[in-house]
């Protein structure tokens, strides 16, 4: 099953931004919550596989929250600054996911790592080094996936997989948005979206 860490992270982050949740000294706070609900589902599963997809909220998204304010302003958060990039440029973001995802193979080795939003070989090359200087890294047994969203995925797929991804799974909304050139969040256009066969 795919769990998407955004659907969980309303109750850990209790309101706030990740990054004033951060100053607020509350880092191993927020990890415990996560890791309990993701502990909760992967007990669930019991020895099939659990893929946990990173956080991947857009820009928009986090400047709702408490602390937001220091959110990029974007006219089209839909593809800006989100998903693999997000985590280059933010690596304690990711490191708070790493960090659930660790709390809870220690009980769950069913569960496995997604990276999401990848568009391109050098920004996975750096995110799976900030895999790999990070404990979790170290466990071998962790299979390594990516969200395919954008159509440059389908022409890197081999490359991605020496770089030791595991596994794609095709996200099907933002790659019909990218492929038919039409953003799904404003109303405007959703008809586009309806009438893709």
């Amino acid at each position: 099953g795919l769990l998407r860490a955004e659907f969980m992270i309303t109750t850990a982050l209790d309101g706030l931004h990740p990054a004033k949740l951060l100053a607020q000294g509350r880092r191993d706070e927020y990890v415990a919550k996560m890791a309990d609900g993701v502990a909760a589902i992967a007990a669930a599963f019991g020895d099939r596989p659990v893929v946990y997809r990173a956080i991947d909220l857009r820009s928009n998204e986090f400047a709702a929250r408490d602390g937001g304010e220091v959110e990029p302003d974007e006219d089209n958060p839909m593809i800006g600054y989100r998903g693999c990039f997000r985590y280059v440029r933010e690596p304690e973001l990711f490191r708070l996911d790493l960090d659930v995802l660790h709390t809870v193979r220690a009980q769950h080795p069913n569960v496995h790592l997604m990276i999401p939003f990848v568009r391109t070989k050098w920004e996975l090359a750096q995110c799976l080094a900030l895999l790999d200087e990070h404990p979790l890294g170290a466990d071998s047994a962790m299979k390594r996936w990516i969200m395919a969203e954008v159509p440059s995925a389908a022409y890197w797929i081999p490359e991605y997989a020496r770089l030791g991804i595991d596994g794609v799974s095709i996200g099907s909304n933002d790659l019909t948005q990218l492929v038919l050139g039409v953003d799904r969040d404003p109303e405007t256009c959703k008809d586009c979206l309806l009438y893709t066969t």
